[in-house]
């Protein structure tokens, strides 16, 4: 009998060691890592951490936030879409992935390598000028890009951004030519706007929204039909003669393929409770932001959407990244 229960022990000892380790730990039992592909600082990195702040809180597990720059955000990316698909390098991306994905020979499959758990939110772009700029409006620039083509600068977090190839729409709706200058991210795009060693800047609302109601910066306009209650005073690019510009800065959270089915599920229902939270609700509608949600269909439909999007905007501007 004592031969028989030790073999049964030892069974059963085997069994569990082949198990995954996920299937004999709950997950999660270590720290969750949220990797921005753009520089500290940016619209990116702030909504990154209030996410890894506020999950934190509700899931009692540490979740940190490291960036990992360059490549128009192309290092990160490949970083996360390369790593073990076990639930804790997770992805903030934002609408710059799909325009990569769009206009760039990446080393992943934009598509097929990743795993969407949520889309975060959703923003109209801002073009700001310097405060010192003389441009004071939308009409301003169009007769001073006329006048001097190739002379009028714009800075944006890489070549591939969306405020690389928003503004290269923007410009080419407007029947003007801009020269683009890439940083390594958004904060550092806007500290040399601030600084007057570029004229203007494509970035959200969110992130803008802040330096606008300063005096720090000067709005020339924003995108889509309608204008922000955040920035009210600010006109769309429609009433000011420029249609057809709705570009959306958005955020979201992915990870590798291959996440088990109920690590996705469980990340994409916290994030969701976040999202909904009473504080964050306030907090992404004081800045005009909107909080979206879902599930992560939802979101790579509209990955997919906005990579052909971003593909007929370059061809229609004439884009090429190498």
């Amino acid at each position: 009998m004592n031969r028989r229960r030790f073999a049964l022990g030892a069974s059963a000892l085997a069994l569990a060691a082949s198990l995954p380790l996920r299937a004999q730990t709950k997950y999660p039992n270590k720290p969750i890592k949220f990797v921005v592909p753009f520089a500290a600082g940016g619209g990116g990195d702030v909504t990154a951490r209030m996410l890894a702040q506020r999950l934190t809180e509700r899931i009692a597990n540490p979740v940190i936030v490291e960036n990992r720059t360059g490549a128009g955000g192309n290092i990160g990316s490949d970083f996360v879409l390369k790593s073990p698909a076990d639930g804790y390098t997770l992805l903030n991306m934002s609408s710059s992935y799909p325009i990569q994905a769009a206009v760039t020979k990446l080393p992943y499959d934009a598509i097929g390598d990743m795993q969407p758990i949520l889309m975060v939110s959703r923003d109209p772009v801002v073009l700001l000028v310097n405060q010192a700029s003389p441009l004071k409006t939308t009409k301003d620039l169009l007769e001073a890009a006329k006048k001097s083509p190739d002379k009028l600068t714009y800075g944006s977090a890489g070549v591939g951004s969306i405020a690389h190839l928003g503004m290269e729409e923007l410009a080419f709706l407007a029947g003007v030519k801009l020269v683009h200058v890439p940083y390594k991210g958004s904060s550092q795009a806007f500290a040399d706007l601030l600084g007057g060693n570029v004229d203007m800047m494509l970035t959200s609302a969110t992130f803008g929204a802040t330096y606008i109601k300063s005096g720090r910066v000067r709005a020339l306009g924003v995108a889509g039909t309608a204008r922000l209650g955040s920035i009210a005073e600010v006109p769309t690019f429609e009433e000011q003669g420029i249609a057809n510009f709705n570009v959306v800065d958005w955020k979201a959270v992915a990870g590798p393929k291959g996440i088990p089915a109920d690590v996705v599920a469980f990340l994409n229902k916290e994030l969701n409770a976040v999202l909904q939270s009473k504080e964050v609700v306030e907090k992404m509608k004081a800045e005009g932001t909107t909080a979206v949600g879902g599930t992560p269909e939802q979101m790579m439909e509209i990955v997919k959407s906005d990579i052909a999007r971003w593909k007929r905007v370059a061809e229609m501007a004439k884009v090429k990244i190498e």
